[in-house]
């Protein structure tokens, strides 16, 4: 689905998330465990950039939205099939802050999105006059319809459109005239905004190579991991394949976001299905966090490397409270002088440069997840995993 909304959000301080919209439920929760965000609380929110096509929503949705909320209207607009659906929210969108004014709530944005079907669009037409002549040459005027040409070039035709667009309820909007004949179900209050955990760990899109033109979704066969060997192998049927080795895949959604639309060939699908496994099993443990911050402190995004290293998460200590060397600095001070006397001390300390001296000492790294050592207190990689980095790399 293509970005609708990039946003920006945070907890306050320094904490910040920048993530594209509509977002999968994985990346929504990933957003919020980076964030330190309990369940249903909601963060501070900016909107940074609109699709161009829905710009004009900017002077209608108001401050801090709702993230769920936005990404709930996003994946509705990036639904959108053609000019018709285009064409009547945004022309539902300008009638509401023409009658009433103000900002509109994002539910009501959703429902807006949700009932485009229902009201006719004259593509192109954006003036009265040319509704007046679109209304004629198509026989709507019926009066009109056994004039002769000289007569025809006498009709004021922008009175025929305008009474016709007043009396219709009609808009003009960036791709033509829309009617507006009924108002929108409310549709948004039976849905549940809050993300869920798929039933999936890793969602895998799959295409039989060589390609010979654009990947269609007709070629495509999705499949959901980890799974029985027998929908593996009725996967590969589909394809028209006995074997990964013509196979190309893409990781469409995981709660490993960093690892998500990547394209991988036939000598990484084996890897693949063996890391859907093992991020089941880290998953069962709770060790998914522990893990997210490995790969962001490895800055991997090698499927080979990633599954070398979900195979030595206990290696790592985690901590998700520790997100700033000054939090580091503010720990050291209260070992060394105790819990009371820390916060006295603080104010004669440069808390992040002491921060920072500490990680580099002690080979520690704080990522979007919280802070991660090794339990050797050796650096984030050992030289051998380094070594295999650089030669993967190469």
């Amino acid at each position: 689905m293509s970005e609708v909304f990039h946003v920006c959000a945070s907890q306050g301080g320094n904490n910040c998330v920048e993530l594209g919209l509509p977002a999968s439920d994985y990346e929504m929760l990933d957003l919020m465990e980076r964030l330190r965000l309990e369940p249903g609380q909601p963060p501070y929110l900016e909107i940074l950039r609109y699709r161009e096509e829905f710009d004009y929503l900017e002077r209608c949705i108001h401050d801090q939205p709702d993230i769920c909320q936005l990404n709930a209207l996003a994946r509705k607009l990036s639904a959108f099939s053609g000019v018709q659906d285009m064409a009547v929210f945004e022309g539902l969108v300008g009638k509401e802050i023409w009658e009433k004014s103000r900002t509109i709530p994002i539910p009501r944005l959703i429902d807006f999105a949700c009932g485009t079907e229902r009201s006719p669009v004259a593509e192109g037409v954006m003036t009265d006059v040319q509704l007046g002549k679109f209304l004629v040459e198509n026989e709507f005027i019926e009066e009109a319809n056994s004039l002769p040409d000289a007569a025809l070039a006498l009709l004021d035709y922008g009175k025929i459109g305008r009474e016709h667009r007043e009396a219709g309820n009609g808009v003009y909007t960036g791709f033509g005239y829309v009617e507006l004949h009924s108002e929108p179900q409310h549709v948004s209050e039976a849905m549940d905004f809050q993300p869920r955990k798929p039933a999936y760990t890793i969602l895998l899109n799959m295409a039989a190579i060589p390609l010979t033109g654009p990947v269609r979704q007709e070629d495509m066969v999705q499949l959901r991991l980890p799974a029985p060997e027998s929908q593996v192998h009725e996967a590969l049927e589909k394809l028209g394949v006995e074997s990964w080795k013509n196979v190309a895949a893409s990781i469409w959604d995981s709660p490993i976001p960093r690892l998500n639309h990547t394209t991988y060939l036939d000598g990484e699908m084996p890897q693949i299905l063996e890391l859907a496994q093992r991020l089941s099993e880290l998953d069962a443990q709770d060790g998914l966090p522990r893990y997210k911050a490995v790969l962001a402190a490895a800055d991997c995004s090698e499927i080979g490397q990633a599954l070398s290293l979900a195979s030595a998460v206990d290696a790592y200590i985690f901590d998700p409270a520790v997100s700033s060397p000054e939090d580091v600095a503010m720990g050291e001070l209260c070992v060394m002088a105790g819990q009371e006397c820390a916060a006295d001390f603080a104010q004669y300390v440069d808390l992040p440069a002491f921060g920072r001296a500490l990680l580099e000492r002690d080979h520690v790294v704080i990522t979007g997840y919280g802070l991660i050592e090794r339990q050797n207190g050796q650096p984030i990689l050992q030289e051998e995993q380094a070594s295999g980095l650089r030669e993967m790399e190469m």
